[in-house]
């Protein structure tokens, strides 16, 4: 039996946190399908099992293998991700059951934040059982949600585990998209440069950079809010035209800022800066203020 969960994207690129779509799961194989038992919140340190290295390898070649065949690029083993891999997979084996999550069971997103540091604005996750690595990637690639997880071209990073019990091989595999680490420098750096590309583009002049004193500092209050909200930064920055978004890449303005960018009359420009992480995005993401004088 397979269960599939396709791919959500957490990308804003406007102001207010992006969506987070989850796919309905699709069942395969149903000559296989079995009785299951209600899934319990079982703790995966009191579950006895086997842990597969051998397999894991093995699904991490054979994925890589049906990349390569598509033209998309290899995934990289992350450790981090292989442990939240392994704690579903226990949990699974657990309750003896196939779920994406058990009740008590954080999210996907939250689970891989709480043990990994990587910077990442997509994730994905397989689950199946078999009785061998080649059959379960089998599974997965004739299962079209499931063939899109594996074959998605914008994951890099991946983390496989597979764990025996009772005759049966369980599989999970926890993708994901890693971006790249700026410096609130390089961040400030990479808007600066948008910015006066809109310029640039609309035959306006260039504006001139200013640094407000604690923007960043700011920034970073704004986000442990939970909101790139403009009237959070109005007391202390008042009677200035403010810009705040959340993006994974800093550098692509919302549209609300192509438009104030347009403006003849504005001269001068600062930029703020913070990578955070909360319930919204628990794998963090890049919050961005552009003033406007």
């Amino acid at each position: 039996m397979l269960w599939a969960l396709v791919a959500f994207a957490m990308v804003a690129s406007s102001p207010g946190p992006g969506a987070a779509t989850p796919a309905t799961p699709a069942r395969v194989h149903s000559s296989q399908l079995t009785s299951q038992p209600t899934p319990k919140p079982v703790s995966a340190a009191r579950v006895s099992t086997s842990e597969d290295a051998a397999a894991e390898r093995e699904l991490l070649e054979l994925a890589n293998r049906d990349r390569r065949e598509s033209g998309a690029p290899p995934l990289r083993v992350d450790e981090s991700l292989t442990a939240a891999a392994r704690a579903h997979a226990q949990l699974m084996v657990a309750n003896a059951q196939l779920e994406h999550q058990f009740s008590g069971e954080p999210s996907l997103r939250q689970r891989i934040a709480h043990v990994s540091a990587l910077r990442l604005d997509r994730a994905g996750e397989n689950i199946a059982y078999d009785s061998s690595p080649a059959g379960a990637e089998q599974a997965f690639m004739h299962s079209p949600p499931h063939r899109r997880n594996l074959l998605d071209r914008g994951f890099n990073v991946a983390g496989i585990a597979a764990i025996r019990s009772h005759g049966r091989l369980y599989v999970v595999q926890d993708f994901g998209h890693e971006i790249s680490t700026h410096t609130v420098a390089q961040t400030r750096e990479l808007v600066s440069h948008a910015v006066n590309d809109v310029r640039r583009q609309a035959g306006l002049i260039a504006l001139s950079q200013y640094a407000p004193p604690k923007l960043d500092d700011a920034v970073c209050s704004m986000a442990q809010q939970g909101l790139p909200n403009a009237r959070l930064l109005q007391t202390a920055y008042d009677n200035r035209r403010i810009i705040t978004y959340t993006q994974s890449r800093p550098e692509i303005l919302p549209q609300g800022a192509l438009n104030l960018l347009h403006d003849r009359a504005v001269r001068q420009f600062a930029v703020g800066s913070c990578y955070a992480r909360n319930t919204t995005y628990p794998s963090g993401t890049y919050w961005v203020a552009i003033l406007l004088y």
